[in-house]
Formats: C-alpha cells, sequence, structure tokens
C-alpha cells in the first residue's frame, strides 16, 4: 500500500491565503470615547480600521454626524484626533 507523500506546495497554496484572511479580517469593534459621546449628543457614529501597508499597525477612522438636512455637521477623528469638520 503506498502511502501519500506530503507536499508542501499545496499545503502553502491554501496556507497562505487562508493567512491572507485572518490578517485582513476586521478587528473586534472597540468602544471609544468618541463614539460615546457622539452617541450621546444624538449622533450617528461609524468607525473602520485601515492599514495602508501590508504590515503596518491600522489606522483607526471614526466619524460622527449629527443633525439633519442643512444643519447636519460631521467631524472625523483618525486614531483620536480630530479632523475637520464638514457639512451645514
Amino acid at each position: 500500500m503506498k502511502r501519500p507523500v506530503f507536499r508542501a506546495i499545496p499545503v502553502a497554496a491554501f496556507g497562505i491565503p487562508v493567512t491572507a484572511m485572518v490578517l485582513a479580517a476586521p478587528f473586534a469593534h472597540a468602544q471609544t470615547g468618541i463614539e460615546d459621546s457622539c452617541k450621546a449628543a444624538g449622533g450617528q457614529y461609524t468607525q473602520s480600521q485601515v492599514s495602508a501597508h501590508f504590515g503596518q499597525d491600522p489606522s483607526l477612522f471614526e466619524e460622527c454626524c449629527t443633525g439633519t438636512g442643512a444643519s447636519r455637521k460631521c467631524v472625523d477623528y483618525k486614531d483620536g484626533v480630530q479632523g475637520p469638520t464638514y457639512g451645514g
């Protein structure tokens, strides 16, 4: 009876994409002070984590929008630092 020969190429062909998917998976949602204050003000909060290059630590982008129509204002944050306010 022949025993199958272990081959590294099929394992690598499967292992590399699986590793890439795990690394690219979104991080667990962590509630921040910005989210808390936005929701307390009745705003709509969104966040995303983006890594510019493979292996680089991701940056956290957050946005809080309050108001409606012409009075709608949104504030952006990158890694907890406030960026521009726009709208209204």
